[in-house]
């Protein structure tokens, strides 16, 4: 048996997509089996233990010790989850996890432990502050440098993520995949009639609707995007916004000020993909920083699977580099205005689609994937 170990993850469509859904397939290769392990808050713990089998069944939800400051206290209940189940690997979501693994490790309760590594976690903390608390914070690069250069195998979500690695930690092997954010298996179905979809959200065949779905937590940059879209929706005057995204002043300044042309839903993650397809572009600028060079946004293939071309900040991970490559959007730099935007032609979504099918499932990797379960079996 393989334990996949999250811990203190909400659950949510990134977590359907990037957790269950990925457990689910490690289980269709043939190898040894994969079980979810979850630590999860004491607060609504039934209510998220709920969520969490409704997507895999035999997951195994635990209430993690209160308060992140005791974040190490929680290695114990690993311990005793391998003492019970005696795993071979366990393949741990994040620095924090893989801490606790290799504790685990230590004490031959588990001989493998790979990094599933979702970005630069200690750049994540020190520039958006993840938490109020310093020396917590000050934890974070030594327990990443231990994760990244003490794991038996690591995932990471770009190639510019390991050489980040190589810069701060002095990583120079070659035990890591790497596996950008894949598709959830919402976003897999085939399209929907947009036209119908776009009749729902009051959209009109003259429109030009640009998506951003997502949160606003600080990474998403919606200062920055304010002021872009702000200026856009003065010169495009076509031009309408549609927000998936939980409520935030900035929207609601924009809204105010150009009024029944900035939108903002809220939906479950089985309808983004619906609402995606009656856009006509998607928008993923972000600010230039050590987090955003090394990420994978989810939202990256969601829109193309959607049809929609993304425009896109110069310096997101590997995905920067794919748009200008395979002419998948528009390259967006500092200073410069948002492009002017138009509705794509039909052909021009199916192949924004087709190639994310080609490149962002879970089968895309699936080499990938089956070299992560030989090293942990």
């Amino acid at each position: 048996m393989i334990l996949y170990l999250t811990y203190n993850d909400q659950p949510s469509g990134v977590y359907w997509s990037q957790v269950t859904d990925v457990v689910a397939h490690l289980n269709t290769l043939g190898g040894p089996r994969v079980r979810l392990l979850a630590l999860v808050s004491a607060r609504d713990f039934f209510g998220i233990r709920r969520k969490i089998k409704a997507h895999s069944r035999d997951a195994l939800v635990l209430p993690m010790v209160p308060h992140m400051r005791r974040w190490r206290a929680n290695a114990g209940l690993v311990k005793l989850v391998c003492r019970l189940l005696r795993p071979g690997g366990i393949m741990a979501r994040g620095v924090l996890a893989t801490w606790m693994a290799l504790r685990a490790r230590e004490k031959g309760l588990v001989k493998h432990v790979c990094l599933d590594a979702r970005g630069a976690y200690a750049a994540e903390w020190e520039e958006y502050r993840i938490i109020e608390d310093d020396a917590l914070i000050a934890q974070f690069r030594a327990v990443e440098k231990e994760a990244v250069l003490h794991a038996d195998v690591r995932l990471a979500v770009s190639h510019a993520l390991v050489q980040h690695w190589a810069e701060r930690y002095g990583y120079s092997g070659h035990k890591h995949v790497v596996i950008p954010c894949t598709l959830g298996k919402d976003h897999t179905a085939p399209l929907a009639d947009a036209a119908a979809a776009r009749g729902r959200l009051g959209f009109m065949p003259q429109d030009v609707v640009l998506a951003y779905a997502g949160s606003v937590a600080g990474w998403q940059s919606f200062d920055l995007l304010e002021g872009l879209l702000q200026h856009a929706l003065e010169e495009q005057l076509r031009l309408k916004v549609l927000f998936l995204s939980p409520p935030d002043a900035g929207i609601d300044r924009l809204a105010a000020v150009f009024p029944g042309r900035v939108v903002r839903r809220w939906e479950t993650a089985a309808m983004v993909p619906h609402v995606l397809q009656a856009c006509d572009a998607a928008l993923l600028v972000r600010e230039e920083t050590l987090t955003n060079r090394v990420a994978s946004p989810t939202k990256f293939a969601e829109y193309l699977a959607s049809g929609l071309p993304v425009v896109i900040s110069a310096h997101i991970g590997d995905f920067s580099a794919l748009v200008q490559t395979h002419r998948l959007g528009h390259l967006w730099r500092e200073g410069e205005a948002l492009p002017l935007l138009e509705r794509p032609a039909p052909e021009e979504r199916e192949r924004c689609r087709n190639y994310c099918l080609a490149n962002f499932t879970k089968q895309a990797h699936e080499a990938a994937y089956r070299t992560l379960v030989a090293a942990l079996a």
